[in-house]
């Protein structure tokens, strides 16, 4: 998929980092480069920030995001229409 300015932004739009940064430009770059199509590079993206965040520090703890980042990468997740082979 093409790298432009356009795509990096829909792409961190839909990945909430503006909110939740957790990839850099590098990362966002690859995304879009290794994906044919916007919705894979985002279900990529979410895939990757889906890892478990739960933090707890003395008492304190923050919630996990991983759970809403698997939900956004369902939304996104590419159809498998390939054709099986026979055996």
């Amino acid at each position: 998929m093409e790298i432009n300015a356009d795509n990096i932004g829909k792409l961190k739009r839909a990945l909430r980092e503006d909110v939740m940064p957790l990839l850099s430009e590098d990362n966002l770059n690859d995304l879009l480069e290794s994906a044919d199509t916007l919705d894979e590079a985002i279900y990529n993206g979410a895939i990757m920030k889906s890892e478990n965040t739960t933090v707890q520090i003395s008492g304190w703890s923050a919630a996990d995001t991983s759970a809403y980042f698997l939900r956004l990468a369902s939304l996104h997740r590419p159809n498998n229409t390939g054709v099986l082979k026979e055996e």
